[in-house]
């Protein structure tokens, strides 16, 4: 019987070459890779590896992730990007209020070049010309849109495939008497376990709005009397009725408009990021609230987003890159834009910093994200453009910037008023 051949000189190497190592270890999750940093010293440096990084941020923007509800099928490129754009309207007469008029269009080609503008006839009739998107990503097919201007915001759910739309009807805190209510939504999600769609919103109480019923100044007594604590609450769509959640969670930073607030859905959690008073402290988190079982989940911003927080040099955008938990922040100081991940929920130690671009001199701000690593930003003369990062190319949309979003949309024909009977 032949014998195997077996080698007679040298020996089996047990170290595996480096290039294999890296090709291997560049195509995990970002938690997994912090696990395997215990493996060896080597291995240990791994994020600070220039060569490393820029292989790893290639293979987590080229490979699609299909972790969203959206995204749960080989089908992604079904996907489509909406673009919303609202533009300042001129009035003749000064006294006049400001008129905003919002569009929506689907838009593609290499260069977006293609375009189809969604009929929102019955979304008009409801919200008037100012429509803003709450959140950048469809759920199921499914927008929740509000208007822009005026203190009575109203929040519909809309497929626009279906042209289904379904009224969000106000909260019982909002019918109190002598109370303005100042509610700011952070989110939109699906209920897995009840088949249910839900929108989240922290409410605050405007004191001063009754103020005038009273003929002399009011005392601090009375003041306390009449003053509401803020609280979160939850909308149903099965149900079609708001709640209040038992939750302790203060909110620091109440921005002045939906506008300015960063938010999508992801894995079954609204997430968004915010100052919140935790520990005695106030800090910037990012936030997630798991829709199924009503609960917050909170995570430090990364280190060197606190050192330099100041809205006024860096501007930031949390969004959904590739399936993954990214914030985008641009530097007027360096002109550079960088990218960071979340690898793991409550952990501040699994940010990682993917990417850092330039100098990009024409960036004013970002705007979000589309698919294929391509990043929707506002230039400094006002237009919209899109940064890839693959191939590190701009295309210019030839549209310009007042208010604009990116919402990452796929059709569908769920019903929604079959949830909502």
């Amino acid at each position: 019987m032949a014998k195997s051949a077996t080698p007679t000189t040298g020996k089996v190497s047990k170290n595996i070459p480096v290039d294999v190592s890296f090709s291997i270890l560049s195509k995990l999750s970002p938690k997994s890779l912090r696990r395997f940093q215990s493996v060896c010293k080597s291995w240990s440096m791994l994020f600070q590896n220039l060569y490393f990084m820029r292989l790893y941020g290639y293979h987590h923007i080229i490979i699609t992730h299909k972790n969203h509800s959206d995204y749960d099928d080989d089908d992604d490129d079904d996907a489509s990007i909406i673009l919303g754009h609202t533009i300042l309207v001129p009035v003749p007469d000064p006294n006049e209020e400001e008129l905003w008029i919002t569009k929506l269009s689907f838009i593609s080609g290499k260069r977006f070049e293609k375009r189809v503008d969604l009929n929102l006839s019955l979304p008009l009739e409801v919200l008037g010309t100012d429509i803003y998107i709450l959140g950048s990503i469809s759920i199921n097919g499914i927008l929740c849109l509000t208007n822009i201007l005026g203190p009575w915001k109203k929040v519909v759910l809309w497929n626009p495939i279906t042209n289904e739309l379904n009224v969000i009807p106000p909260s019982p805190v909002e019918s109190v008497p002598c109370t303005m209510v100042l509610p700011l939504i952070h989110g939109i999600g699906y209920d897995r376990l009840r088949d249910d769609y839900k929108v989240i919103r922290y409410v605050e109480f405007d004191d001063g709005c009754f103020a005038h019923l009273f003929d002399r100044e009011l005392s601090m007594e009375e003041e306390l009397a009449i003053s509401k604590e803020p609280l979160w609450e939850i909308y149903s769509l099965r149900s079609n009725s708001w709640k209040k959640l038992d939750v302790d969670m203060s909110m620091a930073m109440f921005p002045k408009d939906e506008e300015n607030t960063s938010r999508f859905y992801m894995d079954g959690m609204c997430h968004w990021w915010d100052n919140v008073e935790k520990d005695s402290s106030d800090e910037t988190y990012f936030v997630s609230f798991d829709v199924s079982h009503e609960v917050f989940f909170t995570t430090p911003m990364p280190s060197y987003v606190d050192d330099t927080f100041d809205l006024r040099l860096v501007k930031r955008q949390l969004v959904m890159l590739n399936g993954s938990i990214a914030l985008i922040s641009y530097s007027w100081e360096t002109a550079t834009l960088s990218i960071s991940i979340l690898g793991e929920i409550g952990v501040k130690e699994s940010w990682t910093k993917l990417f850092i671009i330039g100098p990009l001199p024409h960036f004013d701000r970002p705007i979000g994200a589309g698919k294929n690593g391509d990043i929707f930003f506002r230039k400094n003369d006002g237009e919209l453009a899109c940064f890839n990062l693959v191939t590190r190319t701009i295309k210019e949309l030839g549209v310009e910037e007042d208010l604009s979003q990116i919402v990452i949309y796929k059709e569908s024909i769920v019903s929604i008023r079959g949830i909502n009977n």
